[in-house]
């Protein structure tokens, strides 16, 4: 994936590889489920609000679904597998784009609605945008790739027109637009719910939507079960077939491979590669495996905090880390290395790139020796228990 084709990055010390997410269906959905798709997975959704702190990927997810940006990029076909276009886009709130030299001007859809029937305006547009520049975190991270970072850039023209100002030329503004943090919020519903200490409600939005997506959350018990109804007044494309999804969340895998193998269930994804590898194989669900374009599993260090802020003992611990064994045990070969890169190898205009490292116990222990620790230490593992079917594996093995 070329430079700042992703949605999200993360500071990664010892990246270890790259994983699919395969999502399989039931070919035994009931008919009376004909308009109701019934998910499952491993973990569900943080904070519904992409704007909030530390929201999750599930989370991400619900957030996709439930608000609208002025523009969407268009998907395209690589080999069977759907991927976003970068470099097209389609109107979502928008009904016209004109980018000119040092800004873009949108028109809004003048029937577009949020999900309470308040009209969409401009004035929704640069709340929601001045939001996400200065919220911090992830969010503002995120608009600054496209050098979208002053809430003076954004400029209500009138009701339905809303120009965005361009700091310098940059090639990555306008598909910056296009990604999920830019979306446009209800700002006079959640202003209402604000407060002079949280005044862009995000305690409101983290469990509430706001938007005009093209579905709503009418239920969502944390931990347990989403509900998604179709907004059935949606704008901001062809309306989906499906009216509503429920989104249940089942930690077990086990669990979940058999509700897909009963039929009791339409769609699951993240399942353990192992049982990924074995219901392909037997050919009775329809199995569709899209690579993660912005996720690695990595090994995090603080390096503000000993002993990993020493140089040669994170170099010790990307010599200690079992690389193959987690791509054949963890992974079952379903990732992409992100190791072993031949050394002198040229750096190449793409994210992620491979380090040199290999496992190599011998370099890692002499390492530690020449960094004040011929013992070695003991620190400890973490991990979201959300992706624990990856994750404790993985952890297993390094330990």
């Amino acid at each position: 994936m070329k430079r700042r084709d992703f949605l999200k990055s993360t500071t990664a010390l010892a990246a270890s590889a790259m994983v699919p997410a395969p999502a399989i269906w039931s070919s035994a959905k009931a008919q009376s489920r004909a308009e109701t798709l019934l998910i499952v997975s491993e973990s569900g959704p943080n904070n519904v609000d992409i704007h909030g702190v530390g929201t999750n990927v599930p989370g991400y997810e619900v957030s996709w679904n439930c608000y609208d940006r002025l523009i969407s990029h268009e998907m395209k076909d690589v080999n069977g597998t759907q991927y976003y276009d970068k470099d097209k886009f389609k109107m979502e709130l928008a009904d016209d784009m004109n980018v000119g030299d040092m800004s873009a001007t949108f028109k809004l859809k003048k029937n577009a609605t949020f999900q309470d029937g308040t009209p969409v305006t401009a004035k929704d547009v640069k709340w929601s945008l001045d939001r996400a520049v200065t919220v911090g975190g992830f969010p503002t991270f995120q608009m600054g790739a496209g050098s979208l970072t002053k809430p003076e850039q954004f400029v209500v023209v009138d009701d339905h027109t809303v120009r965005i100002d361009f700091l310098k030329k940059d090639r990555l503004t306008i598909p910056d637009l296009a990604v999920i943090v830019p979306c446009v919020i209800n700002s006079e519903l959640v202003k209402k719910n604000a407060t002079e200490k949280d005044p862009w409600g995000l305690e409101y939005t983290k469990q509430n939507t706001a938007g005009s997506g093209a579905y709503k959350v009418s239920k969502w018990t944390a931990g347990s079960e989403v509900i998604l109804e179709r907004n059935d007044d949606w704008k901001g494309g062809a309306l989906p077939k499906i009216k509503r999804i429920i989104w249940r969340m089942v930690p077990s895998a086990g669990n979940r491979r058999a509700l897909l193998e009963r039929g009791d269930a339409d769609i699951s994804y993240e399942l353990p590669n192992k049982d990924f590898v074995e219901l392909k194989e037997a050919g009775k669900l329809n199995i569709v495996s899209t690579p993660f374009s912005n996720g690695i599993q990595y090994i995090g260090m603080n390096v503000k905090t000993p002993p990993f802020d020493n140089l040669k003992v994170r170099q010790a611990v990307a010599y200690a880390i079992p690389y193959q064994k987690i791509m054949d045990a963890v992974l079952f070969g379903l990732g992409k290395p992100m190791f072993g890169a031949p050394a002198g190898t040229p750096t190449q205009v793409a994210w992620p790139q491979p380090h040199t490292y290999n496992t190599d116990i011998a370099k890692a222990k002499a390492l530690l020796a020449e960094a004040g620790y011929p013992n070695g230490f003991e620190t400890t593992l973490s991990f979201d228990l959300g992706f624990a079917t990856v994750n404790e594996p993985l952890a297993v093995l390094t330990q």
